[in-house]
């Protein structure tokens, strides 16, 4: 659990360095050239600790295909879009559904059971993510319906991804996943970067540009994805979700120490129920209940368990 709250922190970070990387790269330059760099990544990881990693049934390509597009080249297309027609505040607030969603989707695919607990610290979590992003101010604007549906859509695709995620979690290791996982993204994100792009040309960035991308890249990517993975194949679905409320968190407090953003009343507010979500979370009832996930585990079809 520690290491999905840091990769939540990097998430949360992720904003800072894109920010970064905006003054010299549009937004689909930036995924593109940023999973690019973690492909190589992984694949070299793979070729010097771990051939085995190259190998998948070839049957089981469809799955990697359809995360490749839930979590990587659609996901991050439909984000870029959704900004083009709505506002950060509100993108940010639609997309931490997506831990609402892994624990909907959790239970309809995978026949889990989050208990009452679960549930409860995923409302408070959200609680506190809708007072960072918002300031207390209120809610979504009709004015953005186009924009706040393409986010909605983003924030369901990352819930599919992470539910995908698990059905091959026990036949493949993480590292196995995010090869073909980034290599099917980049090539559906190619003809966009190809065609719908002006192609600033790599040698012009600067070094705080190719920085921020290499942050994005190897901590937001390659680190961030193989701990989420990991996660997502010995946690509950739920557990999984409910870190996500961290990104915002972490975001709203490196905006404060490294731009010198305002901290307000909300967002000390929103932070305490954030943390007071994964809290009730993990707390969980009768300290019996990894036995019972461990048994539901064993008993569960091979066909919803991967």
């Amino acid at each position: 659990m520690i290491g999905l709250v840091l990769v939540n922190v990097f998430w949360g970070a992720s904003s800072i360095a894109a920010k970064e990387a905006l003054i010299q790269l549009t937004p689909v330059e930036i995924v593109t050239v940023r999973f690019a760099v973690a492909f190589i990544a992984v694949l070299a990881l793979a070729l010097l600790f771990n051939r085995d990693a190259l190998n998948v049934r070839p049957a089981d390509l469809p799955v990697l295909i359809f995360m490749s597009v839930a979590g990587v080249s659609l996901q991050f297309v439909l984000q870029v879009m959704a900004l083009v027609y709505t506002t950060v505040t509100n993108f940010s607030l639609l997309f931490n559904l997506s831990a609402i969603f892994i624990m909907i989707f959790g239970v309809l695919l995978l026949k889990e059971r989050p208990s009452g607990k679960q549930a409860l610290g995923a409302l408070i979590g959200f609680g506190g993510v809708f007072l960072i992003v918002t300031g207390g101010s209120g809610g979504l604007s009709l004015a953005h319906l186009s924009g706040d549906l393409l986010g909605l859509a983003s924030a369901a695709l990352f819930g599919l991804y992470a539910i995908a995620s698990k059905t091959v979690a026990d036949r493949y290791g993480p590292l196995t996943i995010l090869i073909y996982t980034f290599l099917f993204g980049i090539l559906g994100l190619l003809p966009v970067y190809y065609f719908a792009t002006p192609m600033t040309p790599l040698a012009a960035l600067t070094p705080l540009s190719w920085a921020s991308i290499g942050f994005l890249a190897v901590c937001c990517s390659v680190i961030a994805f193989l701990i989420f993975n990991h996660g997502l194949s010995r946690l509950p679905s739920a557990d999984v979700g409910i870190t996500i409320y961290v990104s915002p968190l972490a975001g709203v407090a490196l905006a404060v120490l490294l731009l010198g953003e305002t901290l307000t009343t909300f967002t000390i507010a929103g932070a305490a129920l954030v943390m007071a979500g994964l809290y009730v979370t993990q707390a969980r009832e009768g300290g019996h209940s990894g036995e019972e996930e461990a048994k539901e585990k064993a008993d569960r079809p091979a066909t919803a368990d991967g």
